[in-house]
């Protein structure tokens, strides 16, 4: 947990905790006027819904309690529901069986919290709309610019322009279409979904199938991650270790660390990350194809760096906004966006 001031939130007024309830991890920030607190956990939905309820309770618990709290939901999309609305119904009885006395405000893709009574009726609103909450937040700050969100499992590209954010997609399918969300992130994604193929001695060896290792193997061997950022568990459940990780990178290709030396492994890894930037500067240059004007990047999420050397490679500046600029806190962007967009609308 952590604790960082901010200078948004004027002493006196009540706290207000930001929820982001995803399909994999679980985030809260408390914005307080003692400043903002920052909690997260992995959390296999599609494994544990059941332990949903207590693991909210935990959290809160390690956060203290607050009067109100905003709440953005992506965990609909797990294959632990047959449908999206069975999965906002979830998150919803969980949050209120987790949270009795607290006032549930639930954000939506038109920008505007809504009673829970109204996420049941119409969960399509509320589904998956953590990326507006964050550019939203961003907006004040930069009123023209793109918006590059790098996550664990995810990237957001939201382009802003006067102010304004000018993301053409509201639902997943409309996002992925459009390049404004696009599955690849710094944690969880397997290898053979960025590569299907890597340089092993002299020539091109394709990858298995298989889950054998996933992103956060690649930046933690070439050290753009430290231990304690990859927090996922691993793909064979062994340590995150710089060790390791060479151990699970080398299966890809169906060998071993007996088999294939360790530069061999740095360079599979190189390779893969490049292609990885690559898939990004591919989706960034289609969202700037439709959005007019300039600006810098804004890179916020535990794949940050990588969205700055995608920005590096367009040529476009990049920067890290304020609010956003600790690591926890970007990591958590949506649960913190969600907790200054509510504490603003207690304040007015």
């Amino acid at each position: 947990m952590t604790r960082e001031s901010s200078s948004r939130y004027s002493k006196g007024n009540s706290a207000v905790t930001g929820w982001d309830i995803g399909g994999a991890n679980l985030k809260a920030a408390r914005l307080s006027a003692a400043g903002l607190q920052v909690v997260q956990q992995p959390f296999a939905i599609w494994q544990r819904r059941d332990d949903l309820t207590e693991a909210l309770i935990q959290l809160s618990a390690q956060l203290g309690p607050s009067p109100r709290a905003a709440v953005t939901i992506t965990a609909e999309l797990s294959d632990a529901f047959r449908t999206k609305r069975e999965g906002i119904t979830f998150v919803l009885d969980a949050i209120q069986a987790a949270l009795p006395k607290t006032e549930l405000k639930i954000f939506g893709l038109d920008g505007q919290f809504h009673a829970p009574a109204t996420a049941y009726e119409q969960p399509m609103l509320v589904a998956a709309a953590n990326w507006l909450a964050t550019a939203l937040l961003v907006a004040r700050d930069f009123t023209d610019c793109l918006l590059v969100d790098i996550g664990s499992t995810t990237t957001d590209i939201i382009p802003i322009r006067g102010g304004r954010v000018l993301a053409e997609g509201r639902n997943d399918p409309e996002r992925l279409r459009r390049g404004e969300l696009l599955y690849t992130g710094a944690l969880r994604t397997p290898i053979c979904a960025i590569v299907p193929r890597v340089p092993l001695w002299g020539g091109w060896c394709p990858v298995a199938a298989e889950l054998f290792a996933t992103a956060q193997d690649v930046y933690l061997l070439l050290g753009h991650l430290l231990a304690e950022q990859c927090t996922n568990p691993s793909a064979d459940g062994r340590p995150v270790t710089p060790e390791f990780a060479a151990e699970r990178l080398a299966r890809v290709v169906c060998a071993d660390r007996e088999l294939l030396r360790g530069e061999e492994v740095r360079a599979m890894a190189q390779y893969i990350a490049t292609e990885q930037i690559h898939q990004i500067v591919g989706a960034i240059a289609q969202v700037m194809s439709r959005a007019k004007g300039q600006g810098p990047v804004i890179a916020v999420g535990v794949g940050a760096f990588l969205a700055e050397a995608a920005a590096a490679r367009l040529g476009l500046n990049s920067l890290r906004p304020t609010t956003l600029s600790s690591g926890p806190a970007s990591i958590a962007a949506p649960a913190v966006a969600v907790a200054f967009l509510l504490s603003e609308q207690v304040r007015v």
